[in-house]
């Protein structure tokens, strides 16, 4: 089974391996062409917001040119020096000497000319329009065409000057302007062959320059585009490769364990008979250890009934024994009276005293045996709880003090005091026995490992109800637990006094009573030093556990 194993997992990591190569070679080149195309789209983009830019850029060029003559010629028609100023606002910007307004590319000067017209937009930094142009890339063929643009405007300059001129004389004369002969000379030089064609000549640079502007920039754009397209192709090739070696690998993932499954099925059915074979053995120890668990706690229950009945036997032995001794005196002193009777020695002070000594010894009587009962009567209600698991009504407060009056005759030597603070109202319908047994398992625990025998203490009992619940306390204030022992509290066969004859089923014991027996749980909080308190809830009235089988 282990050499087709081993030869069959050599098979498979040979492969593994190579496809895990080639797989890291897919990945690592679809990474890169991804990241090269990316790239490219990157730069695709900047190519078509560089190619939207120059457009901006040539379409201001022509604008300020169609905006300079229309200026030119309303300044020569209607003679008003708004226009004028226009005129040379739109030199001064586009070369630079004044600043050039935000979105200049929009509509701006259509905005002022009206009377009382705003500026739409707030003026920016002073950048002449060639400086944005050499910014923006442009060759020196487009420069070029600039430049003989440049030149043309020259010429269209003098003719604007010259009708400006005009226009300044005319509005010096008294003679109305519209009237004024400068006016129309004016209006000649704006609109006369030399001036249009001038005008032309300019257009036809700026045209070129369009031209050679836009197959700069679409070249860009189509040789990023080419570039991007190659990038994506690739890296969509290596995906696919990727995907491709992907699948291999699988299936031949899966071809090696549907093999491994076969080799282990056989070897799960091998083994499947021989954990058989052992759960059996396992399972006659699990009983046998399950029989002996239940006969130690009904031991430690017997026990801890035996410690109760000790205890109370020996509590009841002194008040016995001081009636013996009162009844002994009684029949002393009658043997007395009778013979001072038959003597006729009787008298009235002797009379008087032996009545005396009868009441005195009397009441010694009547008190140690008020004692007894009352001992006896604790006692035979824990026993008689502990012995019948009936659910019965009583008042918590006294069943717990009865349990306490039973079991403090046998450590009435320790010097520690047990609080019963239990409110008497509180009432309960539950199992009376399971209670005792884990009060008695609780406050013995407290007097064995939370105090020395010369040790002052208190061991505190409380009680809250709540919403049909009600949560019992037990506390003292005595050496406590360390973080171990307090989360092994619980844990059958966990003692720390097994050398003194401990079985550690105490608590485990109150741990089933509460959980099972009264459906309920409990707790434990306890540091070195600051004592141990148990926290228990359980219904007031519980549900009543069903019957066993007589089996």
């Amino acid at each position: 089974m282990q050499e087709q194993y081993d030869i069959l997992r050599s098979k498979a990591l040979k492969k593994t391996i190579r496809l895990n190569t080639l797989t890291l070679a897919c990945a690592l080149m679809a990474a890169v062409f991804s990241y090269f195309s990316y790239s490219s789209l990157q730069e695709l983009q900047q190519a078509s917001n560089n190619r939207y830019h120059s457009y901006l850029l040539t379409e201001q060029l022509r604008l300020s040119s169609d905006q300079l003559t229309l200026m030119a010629r309303t300044y020569a028609v209607t003679g008003q020096e708004k226009y004028l100023d226009f005129f040379n606002q739109i030199l001064d910007i586009r070369n630079g000497r004044r600043a050039r307004p935000e979105n200049y590319h929009r509509v701006y000067w259509d905005m002022l000319m009206p009377e009382q017209g705003k500026a739409p937009f707030s003026n920016g930094q002073r950048q002449p329009l060639q400086q944005l142009m050499k910014q923006a890339g442009f060759s020196e063929l487009e420069f070029a065409q600039l430049q003989q643009a440049q030149q043309a405007s020259d010429k269209l300059t003098e003719l604007e000057f010259r009708a400006f001129n005009e226009v300044k004389d005319a509005l010096s004369l008294p003679a109305p302007y519209k009237l004024s002969p400068g006016r129309e000379t004016a209006l000649g030089y704006l609109y006369s062959q030399d001036y249009l064609t001038a005008k032309a000549r300019i257009m036809s640079h700026i045209n070129e320059f369009y031209s050679l502007q836009e197959n700069r920039t679409n070249r860009q754009v189509v040789t990023t585009a080419n570039k991007h397209s190659l990038m994506t192709a690739l890296a969509l090739a290596s995906f696919i490769a990727l995907l491709l070696i992907l699948l291999l690998n699988f299936r031949l993932r899966h071809k090696v364990n549907r093999q491994f499954i076969d080799l282990l099925e056989q070897e799960v059915n091998t083994q499947t008979e021989h954990i058989r074979a052992k759960n059996a053995q396992l399972t006659e120890s699990l009983e046998i250890m399950e029989t002996a668990k239940n006969q130690l706690v009904e031991s430690e229950k017997m026990a801890s009934l035996g410690s109760l009945v000790a205890g109370v036997a020996h509590e009841i032995n002194t008040p016995i024994g001081v009636g013996i001794t009162a009844v002994t005196t009684l029949q002393e002193e009658i043997a007395l009276l009778r013979e001072s009777a038959d003597n006729n020695s009787l008298t009235k002070n002797l009379l008087v005293e032996t009545i005396d000594i009868f009441q005195h010894s009397t009441d010694m009587i009547f008190s140690n045996l008020a004692r007894v009962s009352s001992l006896i009567k604790s006692f035979k209600h824990v026993a008689v709880d502990q012995a019948h698991d009936e659910i019965r009504s009583l008042e918590l407060r006294e069943s717990v003090q009865d349990v306490i009056d039973s079991i403090m005759p046998k450590y009435k030597y320790y010097r520690v005091k047990v609080k019963v603070g239990i409110d008497s109202r509180i009432q309960c319908k539950t199992y009376p026995g399971a209670l005792a047994q884990i009060v008695t398992n609780l406050v013995i625990n407290a007097f064995l490992h939370a105090f020395d025998k010369e040790q002052t203490g208190e061991i505190n009992i409380n009680a809250d109800e709540q919403n049909g619940q009600i949560t019992l306390f037990i506390s003292d204030n005595g050496k406590g637990m360390d973080t171990q022992t307090r989360e092994k509290i619980f844990e059958p066969f966990y003692t720390t006094k097994r050398n003194q004859g401990g079985t550690g089923l105490g608590m485990h014991i109150v741990f089933n009573l509460v959980t099972q027996k009264l459906s309920g749980q409990i707790g434990c909080d306890s540091e070195p030093g600051k004592g141990t308190r148990f926290t228990m809830t359980f219904p007031r009235q519980p549900e009543p556990l069903p019957l066993q089988n007589p089996e």
